[in-house]
């Protein structure tokens, strides 16, 4: 069993050798537009979610 266990680390470490990991820059890059999306996401949601808040509370005021 332990035999198994340094073969799976060993065939795990080679493996890992063979990723093309992102530089920086593109780290970088990627994380900037997730937070962009994100944030135009969130502020789309609010939005709408305020809108939506705005015509409940008129009709409520209307058929009071």
């Amino acid at each position: 069993m332990l035999q198994n266990l340094k073969e799976f680390f060993a065939e795990a470490k080679a493996e890992f050798k063979k990723i093309s990991w992102p530089s920086p820059d593109e780290i970088k890059g990627s994380t900037t537009v997730v937070c962009v999306t994100i944030g135009f996401l969130m502020t789309l949601l609010a939005v709408y979610d305020f809108s939506i808040m705005g015509v409940v509370n008129l009709f409520q005021h209307l058929f009071k």
